[in-house]
């Protein structure tokens, strides 16, 4: 019986020392996922909540590469589910908010053309073009810089 006992012993001291490996591999890991949870922060004491700025960032990436408003919030929510199922989602993005991560859109791909001719010493070509569809007119100007080798 005391053999036996002690084999016993042995058998719980080892699966403690795992319980207790596993316990800190499971810590690592909860370090790893830095987003917890996906909502609206509040910044500050008072005030209205927010999207955090990794948001605003999936929602423009998703805008660039051509994906319906109507679908960002779904998409959103099945990569998080993909990469981090971890990750708790509390509230998405609504449409009216992704509608709006257009005109900031506009606005940044404005300011980055604005930005890149102002550091170009001499452009090499300026086209102008205006179309419409559904009555809406579209107006397109292209310049080529002499600087890009990829224009030349």
């Amino acid at each position: 019986m005391k053999q036996e006992n002690s084999t016993y012993r042995n058998a719980i001291a080892e699966m403690e020392l795992l319980v207790e490996e596993s316990a800190r591999k499971l810590e690592k890991l909860e370090l790893a996922v830095p987003i917890k949870e996906i909502k609206k922060e509040r910044t500050g004491r008072g005030g209205s909540s927010s999207w955090p700025l990794y948001i605003w960032d999936l929602i423009l990436e998703q805008l660039v590469n051509g994906t319906p408003p109507s679908s960002v919030s779904a998409n959103i929510h099945a990569h998080v589910k993909k990469f981090s199922p971890s990750t708790k989602i509390t509230e998405l993005p609504s449409i009216w908010t992704i509608r709006r991560a257009r005109s900031v859109l506009l606005i940044v791909c404005q300011t980055l053309a604005a930005y890149r001719l102002a550091k170009a010493g001499k452009w090499a070509q300026l086209f102008t073009d205006a179309t419409s569809r559904r009555q809406v007119t579209f107006q397109n100007l292209l310049i080529s810089v002499e600087e890009d080798d990829l224009f030349r």
